[in-house]
């Protein structure tokens, strides 16, 4: 039987956990009881922020998001609703594939406790036996000529059959997975260490420096899914991705590359 008790967020916990590196950039930590979306308080933090990043957590979303402006349900102290804000030195052409390269970090970190299960459905979900267990949006807004990023993850953690009875696709939590109460201020710590190096590669290396460990982590390849586009679908094989992070599909005897923000797209 799972813990029913959980520990609250703590940044004397998380930053307890946090490697040395990440320390000296000073990064503040807001941990909220509710907000409407964490993401949002990234936004409205960075144009102000004295640090090249903020971390922004809640115990509970009212408003979160996900893609195409899906609800995100979020049960209050059960999940994981963390939004990175980043002073970033990169240019808008230079983002392809940080959505992926991101899903690279945090299905790494936590393969850890969910026993190597978890994949990752192009461009944005992790799931484990197409159960979703965490999804990524990256939102943008300009700073000046500088470009602010916001990395928001959402990881379903402690969450009961109860709290997730309003969504509407099928789910599972990590402490489910990994049959033990997982620790909430650690997991994201652990995911703000590499996040962190993701920050430093990214810049210099794009998408290229994950490909390789997206490769193995990608669910889609070599599966017949179905593409959703302007209001047109598609039947097609998928081939994996290219350097740049776009799909690479097969219909018929056309071979076909879809961008992220384009299409919806389910496996057959």
């Amino acid at each position: 039987m799972i813990n029913e008790t959980f520990l609250p967020l703590e940044a004397e916990r998380i930053k307890n956990n946090l490697k040395k590196d990440i320390l000296e950039y000073l990064p503040e930590i807001f941990i909220s009881e509710k907000t409407a979306s964490t993401n949002d308080d990234a936004k409205v933090c960075l144009p102000n922020q004295f640090s090249e990043f903020s971390i922004h957590l809640t115990e509970q979303q009212e408003a979160g998001k996900g893609r195409n402006g899906k609800k995100w349900v979020s049960p209050k102290g059960k999940n994981i609703y963390l939004s990175l804000g980043w002073k970033s030195p990169l240019q808008y052409s230079e983002l392809d594939g940080l959505s992926l390269s991101v899903g690279c970090v945090v299905a790494n970190v936590l393969n850890s406790p969910a026993n190597d299960q978890i994949y990752i459905k192009w461009p944005n979900d992790l799931l484990i036996n197409q159960r979703k267990m965490s999804g990524i949006l990256i939102e943008t807004l300009d700073l000046e000529g500088q470009v602010g990023i916001v990395i928001g993850v959402g990881i379903n953690v402690h969450m009961s059959k109860e709290d997730g009875k309003d969504i509407d696709q099928s789910w599972v939590s990590l402490d489910e997975i990994s049959e033990k109460t997982n620790d909430r201020n650690e997991l994201i710590a652990n995911l703000l260490n590499e996040l962190f190096v993701l920050t430093k590669v990214f810049p210099v290396e794009g998408f290229k420096a994950y490909k390789s460990n997206f490769d193995k982590l990608d669910l889609l390849n070599g599966k017949v899914c179905k593409v959703i586009s302007n209001n047109s679908e598609k039947v097609v094989e998928v081939l994996g991705v290219n350097d740049q992070g776009e799909l690479l599909v097969k219909e018929n005897l056309e071979y076909l590359t879809l961008r992220y923000g384009e299409v919806s797209i389910r496996e057959l």
